[in-house]
């Protein structure tokens, strides 16, 4: 497909080309459009249009991009290129930014890049990468352009400009950018058609929620069994509701995410939904028939007529629901703690309780702790580990009661259960590593 870029800049269309291939870059110089808008996303918007007005009906991109150093309060910003003034000069805009730092200690910066689209209908996309890290002493290296051999990204001892050039897009704020350029313009998506959608659901995440009910679950066996030895009436359960509420569980987990996507659809950055890859309206339809899922399930197994699992799970939904649109993090944990109280299914006993706090508490650390991962790469790769890492919390939990009760074999079916959802786990990030898992 052909690509308009708003640009006159050759380092630009390389470092797009590299990072797009397949798409062929048509270079459109916007000459005499003044960029004043206050912000990237703004002059991106003001060179698209201008070049969209030329090229109908067909794919139009601009992008700006900068440098903002915490200790200078944003600045270079939106006038990086301009920062010592006209004419535009690379070595002079280094040099004033090195004596403007000269003595300071934060030397904390961040590279930004926002990148607008009108598509051939005329649809306006805008989409924005950040790359963290800081700012030389010195500069170093002789590749790159711009403010590159002063910028040391996070986790590197190197310069943009000491990076190659596949180093470098693989985590700079072009590169993170453009990829969103690609689910937005559907080259992705012809490859993996699904792929908005498996974002919208975090799948990577889903094999990380039937296992609190497989916990909750083991813990309602060893109780029974407990009962049962003590000379009480209870018998061990049968299995198969388990499964079913497992089950119902993935549906309640994917309702609220889409729900969350729906209510942060003006807010939220970089979810399918404001990308324009998935509609307002199929995101309704989708969190409608996840709900209706989890009705149908509880209704048709029998689920329902169950209070120790139908209160919990109305209960979770409440949860999830007011989280979305408080955003308070107690509250995404105590869903998750519901969710291991929907496994107790017949008896609920001290022990879930117990296991069902503890997971209240990790939940709502993880989810406090992802405050502001959108703008912090490193630590949204931080939270994806922690979300991920509630499996091996419900393993830990089925192997402690596995052993305390080895009399009860169907715990240790669930164990084997758990530990099929950790290798599924680990499949799916491996089949989908750019779909997020927060």
């Amino acid at each position: 497909m052909k690509l308009y870029v708003a640009t006159h800049n050759a380092h630009k269309v390389r470092e797009i080309s590299q990072i797009l291939p397949g798409v062929e870059i048509v270079p459109d110089d916007p000459e005499g459009i003044e960029e004043n808008a206050p912000d990237f996303t703004g002059n991106a918007l003001i060179k698209v249009r201008a070049i969209a007005a030329r090229h109908p009906g067909e794919w139009c991109m601009a992008d700006d991009s900068g440098l903002e150093v915490k200790a200078l309060g944003g600045a270079p910003g939106v006038r990086s290129a301009r920062y010592a003034g006209e004419p535009c000069s690379t070595p002079a805009n280094n040099a004033l930014l090195l004596k403007n730092l000269a003595g300071v200690a934060d030397r904390t910066a961040n590279f930004t890049c926002a990148v607008a689209l009108v598509g051939p209908d005329g649809r306006e996309h805008t989409v924005v990468g950040k790359c963290f890290g800081r700012i030389a002493e010195a500069p170093s290296g002789a590749e790159g352009f711009g403010y590159d051999p002063l910028f040391v990204p996070d986790g590197y001892d190197r310069s943009f400009a000491e990076l190659t050039a596949e180093e470098k897009n693989a985590i700079s704020h072009r590169g993170k950018a453009l990829e969103k350029v690609l689910e937005c313009i559907g080259k992705r998506r012809e490859n993996r058609p699904c792929n908005p959608w498996l974002r919208l659901f975090r799948v990577v995440n889903l094999p990380t929620v039937p296992g609190d009910v497989l916990v909750g679950a083991a813990a309602m066996l060893a109780a029974c069994w407990h009962v049962s030895a003590a000379g009480g009436q209870a018998s061990p359960p049968p299995l198969a509701p388990v499964w079913w509420a497992a089950l119902a569980s993935v549906f309640m987990y994917m309702f609220g995410l889409a729900d969350n996507d729906i209510v942060g659809a003006k807010t939220d950055k970089g979810r399918p939904i404001p990308d324009g890859c998935i509609s307002l309206g199929a995101a309704r339809v989708a969190r409608a028939i996840c709900i209706a899922a989890v009705m149908a399930i509880g209704v048709f197994t029998g689920l329902s007529r169950l209070p120790t699992w139908s209160v919990p799970a109305f209960l979770l939904v409440c949860s999830v629901v007011a989280y979305n649109r408080l955003k308070w993090p107690l509250l995404m944990g105590l869903a998750r703690g519901l969710n291991v109280a929907c496994g107790g299914l017949f008896l609920v006993s001290p022990v879930t309780l117990g296991l069902a706090a503890l997971w209240v508490a990790y939940i709502a650390f993880v989810t406090k702790y992802s405050e502001g991962e959108e703008d912090d790469p490193a630590r949204k790769r931080r939270v994806g580990a922690l979300v991920g890492g509630i499996v091996y919390l419900q393993l830990a939990a089925l192997i402690a009661l596995a052993l305390a009760f080895p009399h009860v074999a169907a715990i240790r079916t669930l164990l084997l259960a758990g530990a099929a959802l950790l290798v599924l786990l680990r499949l799916f990030k491996t089949l989908f590593p750019r779909v997020s898992a927060s």
